[in-house]
């Protein structure tokens, strides 16, 4: 049975969520504060985080970005911001998807499952399997990039994103063609949010992120790894 973890400080919201994950078959544990969801993932884990942007003792956006320091499971924002910016800089932290408020509950169910989906398929498929391009080898068993044998330390999107690159290496892959592979319909896909998790990876695995030498753009099409 995965495990949720809902960060969120608005208690109807909360049990809202509760609720609807629960009859989903998903075993939830609720929290309202930065402190209490930061104790809560670094003692039990979580195969997933709903974590609100707005909380009482701190800043979501920050506390995505502490979890991520230790923890690659998905995490999705909550957040009543709707503007693309928001949504972007939710994003550039290491969340995994961005639901705005209020939402649509059959959405934001079908959204956390694709999420969840994702990261079991990533972890089943070719666990086995490293891809390695010069530097850099793509590590399905631990679902990571190594550079030099050295851990990047990828969130599961941006690993996600990373092996099909590699799994590709030396081919120009379309930007279209990677929203179509990772971002279902019910989730956040763009051109802007493919080139927010390119530069993530880029600070991760380049020298010299400006000048990248592994991960390079394919100008007007997409992107390719090595070649």
């Amino acid at each position: 049975m995965p495990s949720i973890l809902v960060v969120e400080d608005e208690l109807l919201t909360r049990r809202t969520l509760q609720e609807l994950l629960q009859r989903e078959g998903f075993a939830v544990t609720t929290t309202g504060t930065v402190a209490e969801a930061l104790g809560e993932v670094n003692r039990n884990g979580y195969d997933l985080v709903l974590l609100d942007i707005v909380l009482p003792d701190g800043d979501g956006l920050a506390t995505c970005k502490r979890i991520r320091e230790r923890h690659r499971m998905p995490i999705v924002m909550l957040s009543t911001k709707r503007q693309l910016e928001d949504r972007v800089a939710g994003l550039d932290t290491g969340a995994d998807d961005y639901i705005v408020k209020p939402f649509e509950p059959l959405e934001m169910v079908a959204r956390v499952k694709a999420q969840l989906r994702r990261a079991q398929e990533l972890s089943r498929d070719g666990a086995d399997t490293l891809l390695r391009v010069g530097r850099l080898t793509v590590d399905s068993a631990l679902q990571d990039a190594l550079i030099d044998g050295k851990p990047a330390g990828l969130t599961q999107k941006e690993f996600q994103l990373m092996h099909l690159l590699a799994t590709r290496a030396g081919k120009a892959v379309s930007r279209d063609f990677l929203i179509e592979q990772l971002w279902s319909e019910d989730e956040l896909g763009s051109d802007k949010n493919v080139a927010v998790y390119i530069r993530r990876i880029r600070q991760k695995i380049e020298r010299d992120p400006d000048a990248p030498e592994i991960l390079l753009t394919v100008r007007g099409f997409g992107y390719r790894v090595g070649g």
